[in-house]
């Protein structure tokens, strides 16, 4: 793992942002009496870089340990108090080493974490839905994409997949159907999400295939759960452009300008490629979706307030929603017939 996480923090993004952990990790010899203070600096370091990289500027998505980015009840607790160390490989920690410590800390985040999570939860599992923030990564350029792929790619390494029987219902559960959706559809007019579904069915084709072959179903979806815009055309000159409504969270900011929470704002958040592979090349005229001069108002990443639902009789008002029926028809629809 350490010599994983070293080897990926050493690629552009991350390099930059993993500079003072990589300063601190220089000063650390495995070999030396553990170090309870030097451990706890070295765990935070290492949080504050996959904090950062998580940021929607560089929007990586491969960032294990998963908790060290939501902690919840084990902040502050050894076991997840550990970081990566240069270490060689095949190598044994000497005893009462801080390679050693670091060890038993890593053992026990996977006690603690990781065992009874797969346990408890996706070992029962025969329906999975993964949600991944395509938009962002597109956003980023191909570096976020192919980490996005790899993210993915991992994470179906984790299901157990295939066919399901009666048997293996009975006794151990395989993940029969995945749907892979790309979120914040809402972000993008309708015209071009098929295209988005084009990114994400592209960043999961390797991953997909592996699957298939289990005989696992497949699918990939554009969806929004809250559908906090609506859509529009705007006139420009004599174009006409299909453009997104919405009434961005206050405090939210963009091209100089702060929004209260109440103001509704049109922008045209510009048109995918009709051919995603490019995107993954890294050819720069299709990095990010700004299709305005540099320093103009670029509304893509604004927070949206979630729409105000008008109650109609006695019946509860409903959120609107982007194909989440698509969604549950492809997972639970059987079971439903």
């Amino acid at each position: 793992w350490s010599a994983e996480s070293l080897v990926l923090s050493r690629e552009a993004p991350r390099a930059h942002l993993a500079g003072e952990w990589h300063a601190h990790l220089a000063t650390l010899k495995p070999d030396a009496r553990e170090d309870e203070q030097a451990t706890l600096t070295a765990a935070k370091l290492f949080t504050d870089y996959l904090r950062a990289c998580r940021d929607e500027r560089f929007a990586m998505s491969l960032l294990p340990p998963g908790r060290f980015l939501m902690p919840g009840n084990l902040a502050g607790s050894p076991a997840l108090t550990f970081a990566p160390l240069e270490v060689p490989a095949g190598g044994q920690a000497p005893d009462g080493s801080l390679w050693a410590m670091m060890v038993r800390r890593f053992e026990a985040y996977k006690d603690v974490v990781v065992r009874p999570f797969f346990r408890d939860h996706f070992a029962r599992l025969d329906r999975q839905i993964v949600l991944a923030d395509a938009l962002s990564a597109f956003n980023s350029g191909p570096e976020a994409l192919h980490d996005l792929e790899a993210a993915l790619a991992g994470i179906l390494d984790c299901f157990n997949i295939g066919r399901s029987t009666i048997l293996s219902s009975l006794f151990r559960p395989r993940i029969d159907r995945i749907l892979f959706a790309a979120t914040k559809a809402d972000h993008l007019h309708h015209s071009s999400h098929d295209r988005l579904e084009a990114v994400l069915r592209r960043a999961v084709s390797g991953a997909v295939a592996r699957a298939e072959n289990t005989g696992a179903a497949i699918d990939v979806v554009a969806l929004a759960a809250v559908r906090a815009t609506r859509e529009a055309q705007v006139a420009r000159g004599r174009d006409k452009l299909p453009s997104i409504l919405g009434t961005p969270a206050a405090g939210e900011s963009a091209g100089g300008e702060f929004f209260d929470g109440n103001t509704e704002v049109a922008t045209f958040p510009g048109d995918l490629p009709l051919d995603p592979e490019p995107l993954f090349n890294g050819n720069a005229a299709f990095r990010g979706l700004a299709t305005e001069t540099a320093g103009t108002s670029d509304f893509r990443f604004l927070r949206f307030r979630p729409p105000t639902l008008d109650r109609e009789g006695s019946e509860p008002p409903t959120l609107p929603h982007i194909r989440l029926d698509r969604a549950l028809q492809f997972l639970i629809g059987d079971k439903l017939a």
